[in-house]
């Protein structure tokens, strides 16, 4: 009797586990940045099958954004991406939804955000591949 009780106590922490992982965060996606500074964005999304995890209405220079989040790319991410330009705004790159923050215990930015930027907030990761 008492290793039944461990053997379903077991397999519910199996069963637990797997379901933390979100279907979305093994998807890649392209996403265009709108408005970008100090490492923080907010981002459309390109694909329509992902348009959910994005909110419409965002104005940004006299034009209103549908399908977008905010986030905070990465030093690492942010490294990748100076590479092509300083100047982010209109960059689409391919990016992965992640459950929580990088830890990057070296990593220091600013504190300034983009003004007006969405409530819905993502954390992102670039792909291997992410400017193609």
């Amino acid at each position: 009797m008492k290793n039944k009780f461990w053997a379903v106590v077991l397999l519910f922490l199996l069963a637990a586990s797997s379901c933390n992982k979100s279907e979305v965060t093994e998807k890649v996606f392209r996403v265009k940045i709108i408005d970008e500074i100090c490492s923080n964005a907010v981002v459309q999304i390109q694909d329509p099958a992902l348009y959910q995890y994005g909110v419409n209405g965002y104005v940004s220079a006299d034009s209103t954004y549908d399908h977008v989040f905010t986030t905070r790319f990465s030093c690492a991410d942010m490294a990748k991406m100076q590479t092509y330009t300083a100047d982010k705004k209109g960059l689409v790159i391919k990016i992965r939804l992640m459950d929580k923050r990088l830890s990057e215990p070296g990593c220091s930015t600013c504190a300034a955000t983009v003004p007006g930027a969405p409530a819905a907030f993502q954390w992102v990761t670039l792909t291997e591949d992410w400017s193609n």
